[in-house]
């Protein structure tokens, strides 16, 4: 019985509590003390509930829903309590959706800081900061928050919301027009902007030293009169570019105010802002005066090297032509000692001597003029499948008298089966020769010079190796350059001129192949290496083997030498006469053409640089007569650059043959001419 009058006893003391609490809040509401009632239950888990109440305030409520800022009144832990309709239109959101809730979760987080002291010190003294609001759509407004402390009713704050999108707007505008001003002075090339008729509103500073004047609003054409780069004179035609149709890399002259001509670099396009509405167009002048120049003086320059080439290539071709003119007559001299059997052993060894040092001569000359060829790219391969291991031994042979005159011992070896490449065998046995002739001339006499073909990873490779004086380490990058070489002295004991080896590298860089060299130092020896691809092509027989045109004795034939070198047609003449052949000479064209005329012959042996007429027009004029029909015209010269050969062929030379010409070579010559032949 106890237990339920105590129960009794504590329901009455809160309803007691209750009364009073309600009589406290109805004299509240009679004495206008508060303006709102905060309803919530600790039990239930819907949000506090929030009830205005009108008063004689009335009025002055509906003047602050009016404001054109935003407006709310927040308790001190940032709940809303009341807001007017811009408020709610500011977060876009319904107005029951925001009262009784906290205004923090409408807060951009990094500003809930900010905010959150706004609410302390509002309580105190007006305070204002910006912060950043976000919308129901998520998107992020500015805003400038001005807090106040309530002074009646509840504790809480005065909140005051000033939109400053539009005033951020203005600043973005401002700033971009700062920055576009700043970019128009600093800019190098002339920019101008106009409107859709073509009148000037805006030009850079560049634009302004362009023009020499001031061009805003007046009409671009008139400040800048450009005239096409590629028709002088012709004014350029801007009407497309007024309709908004883009237009670049348009290269235009411009005559500055001083009478300069500038070249210039035109672009322009379109001035679209964000709606798609075309407000202008924007011109671009950049100009391109010093790079016209530039590249006027390079190209000045690249027509003076190649007149200082051609200039080099004619004095290469003619050094040639007065080098092997005398080496002709020297040739012919030796080759007619040699059918004539000499008992005298010292007369003997002083043809050797004789025969050798023409040879070299005749290297060197030879050597001198293709490297010029090769540099300049006018040399032509005449690519085949071949046998390396014959090409190798074609250049070995060719080396003979160099490995015999110093008693060399010399071991060539290579594969019982064929080494297939794809190469010109004429300059594949040049690069060996170049070799060995290198290994005999820097090895001491009685020395050792091996040639080993073998085939190593897909490729075919020549090693050229040699016991002579070998290469210091620091010399090896450089010993394939142009005029180098390793050991000069003033004695000049070893000869040459520094071209064989950089002939060696560039003819085999040309075939696709490389080449290196290798020494352990001075005293050491030497070995020189060569790669080439293999044969990748199909599979074929070998090959036919070459006839011996020399091996036959052919019969005995009228042959005319036109040469204005004396000495050489006539030592020329009376080899052929040892020969069994009839011989007469001319020293010039014209007589040439009447000798030929008179005597009918069915060879000949024509010079190119004559008197009067050169062998061009000498052959020409004979070749056009019937009586000639059946003979054959060889040129013989000294001039042997490939353009030389090819006047040859079109003039209607038979063959074009370079001086000094060996006696096998030249019975080669002695037979009638076959159709469409023409022999180097």
């Amino acid at each position: 019985m106890s237990d339920a009058l105590a129960a009794a006893q504590r329901e009455l003391e809160e309803l007691r509590l209750r009364l009073a609490e309600a009589q406290e809040t109805i004299r509240a509401i009679q004495g206008g003390e508060i303006d709102a009632l905060v309803i919530s239950d600790a039990e239930d888990s819907e949000p506090p509930r929030v009830f205005t109440l009108d008063a004689a305030d009335k009025p002055y409520r509906l003047l602050v829903d009016q404001m054109h800022h935003a407006s709310a009144a927040l308790t001190i832990d940032g709940v809303v309590l009341a807001c007017n309709t811009q408020f709610t239109r500011l977060l876009r959101r319904e107005r029951q959706t925001i009262l009784g809730q906290p205004l923090q979760q409408h807060i951009d987080p990094p500003g809930l800081p900010v905010f959150e002291a706004l609410l302390r010190d509002g309580l105190a003294a007006l305070a204002e900061s910006e912060v950043m609001l976000r919308r129901a759509d998520g998107e992020r407004l500015p805003i400038v928050l001005g807090v106040r402390a309530l002074h009646e009713g509840v504790a809480g704050v005065c909140l005051l919301v000033v939109d400053l999108s539009e005033q951020k707007r203005r600043e973005r505008l401002i700033a971009d027009e700062a920055t576009a001003r700043a970019i128009l002075e600093q800019v190098a090339d002339a920019v101008v902007v106009c409107d859709n008729e073509g009148t000037v509103l805006r030009a850079s500073r560049a634009a302004h030293d362009l023009c020499g004047t001031n061009p805003l609003f007046q009409r671009f054409e008139r400040v800048f009169a450009l005239s096409r780069h590629d028709a002088p004179g012709t004014r350029v035609d801007l009407d497309a570019v007024w309709r908004g149709e883009p237009l670049r890399g348009l290269e235009v002259s411009f005559d500055r105010p001083g009478g300069k001509r500038a070249e210039l670099m035109l672009g322009a396009g379109p001035l679209v802002v964000a709606g798609g509405e075309r407000l202008g167009v924007v011109i671009t002048l950049t100009d391109i005066t010093s790079l016209r120049e530039a590249e006027d003086e390079l190209r000045r320059r690249a027509s003076e090297l190649q007149a200082v080439d051609r200039r080099k290539d004619e004095f290469l071709a003619m050094l040639a032509h007065e080098l092997r003119n005398p080496l002709s007559p020297i040739q012919s001299s030796l080759e007619i000692m040699n059918l004539q059997a000499l008992d005298d052993p010292l007369a003997n060894q002083c043809r050797d001597v004789i025969e050798r040092q023409v040879q070299q001569l005749t290297r060197l000359v030879d050597d001198l003029l293709e490297v010029s060829r090769i540099n300049t790219g006018k040399i032509q391969l005449q690519m085949e499948r071949i046998d390396l291991g014959a090409a190798v031994l074609r250049g070995i042979e060719t080396s003979r008298p160099a490995v015999d005159a110093k008693r060399h011992r010399l071991q060539f070896a290579c594969p019982p089966e064929p080494v297939w490449v794809r190469a010109d065998a004429t300059r594949i046995a040049q690069v060996i020769g170049n070799l060995v002739n290198n290994a005999a001339k820097y090895t001491e006499i009685g020395g050792d010079i091996g040639v080993r073909l073998e085939c190593e990873d897909g490729r075919a490779v020549v090693r050229v190796r040699d016991s002579g004086i070998g290469i210091p380490q620091e010399m090896l990058a450089e010993v394939f350059d142009l005029f180098t070489q390793v050991h000069r002295s003033l004695d000049r004991s070893q000869g040459g001129l520094g071209i064989g080896l950089a002939l060696v590298k560039r003819l085999v860089t040309i075939h696709g192949g490389q080449v290196e060299a290798h020494s352990d130092g001075p005293g050491l020896g030497s070995e020189f290496v060569v790669r080439l691809p293999l044969w990748d092509g199909e599979r074929v027989g070998p090959e036919a083997p070459r006839v011996d045109k020399a091996a036959a004795a052919g019969p005995s034939l009228r042959v005319l030498v036109i040469d204005d070198n004396r000495d050489a047609a006539e030592l020329l003449a009376a080899l052929l006469g040892m020969l069994g052949h009839k011989v007469q000479t001319a020293a010039d064209g014209p007589s040439g053409i009447a000798t030929a005329l008179a005597f009918v012959p069915q060879l000949v042996l024509c010079d190119i640089g004559l008197p009067l007429l050169d062998g061009y027009g000498v052959v020409a004029d004979l070749r056009a007569r019937p009586e000639f029909a059946e003979t054959r015209f060889v040129a013989l010269t000294g001039y042997g650059r490939t353009e030389d050969r090819q006047r040859s062929q079109a003039s209607g030379f038979h063959a074009h043959l370079i001086k000094p010409v060996g006696l096998a070579k030249l019975k080669t010559l002695l037979r009638p001419p076959q159709a469409g032949e023409f022999e180097t």
